[in-house]
C-alpha cells in the first residue's frame, strides 16, 4: 500500500471517530507555587501538539507528532521520540502512560476538550 493510502486511511479513522479537538487541565506545579498549564491539540489530519507551562515559570515545553486511536485509547507519538498514551472517557483524556521525567509520577492527569 502507498503511503499516501496509508494516510488517508489513517486521516479517515481519525476524523471518524470524534476524537480530535483541544483538551486542557491545569494542575498544581508539583514544586508548589503556581499551576501547570497542559493542552493537547489532536487534528483530524492525525496531527498532535502536546504543550506544558507554568504559570510562575518563563519555561515551557512543546512538542508535536502524530495521533491514532485504537477503541478508547489514544497513542500520541511525538518526534522528540516520546510517547503518551490516554483513554477517551466522553469528552476527557485521562494519562495512562507518560514519560515520567517530563511529567512526574502523576503525569498529565485528565484532560478536558474545550472544542
Amino acid at each position: 500500500m502507498r503511503k499516501t493510502a496509508v494516510v488517508a486511511v489513517l486521516m479517515a479513522a481519525c476524523a471518524a471517530s470524534g476524537i480530535p479537538g483541544r483538551y486542557e487541565a491545569v494542575l498544581p506545579a508539583a514544586s508548589g507555587g503556581g499551576e501547570r498549564h497542559i493542552r493537547v491539540v489532536l487534528q483530524p489530519d492525525g496531527f498532535a501538539a502536546v504543550s506544558s507551562a507554568f504559570s510562575a515559570r518563563p519555561s515551557r515545553f512543546l512538542a508535536e507528532g502524530t495521533w491514532v486511536a485504537d477503541g478508547r485509547r489514544v497513542t500520541v507519538n511525538l518526534d522528540n521520540q516520546k510517547t503518551m498514551v490516554f483513554e477517551r472517557a466522553g469528552d476527557q483524556l485521562v494519562a495512562r502512560e507518560w514519560e515520567h521525567s517530563l511529567w512526574g509520577e502523576k503525569g498529565p492527569g485528565v484532560l478536558h476538550r474545550v472544542r
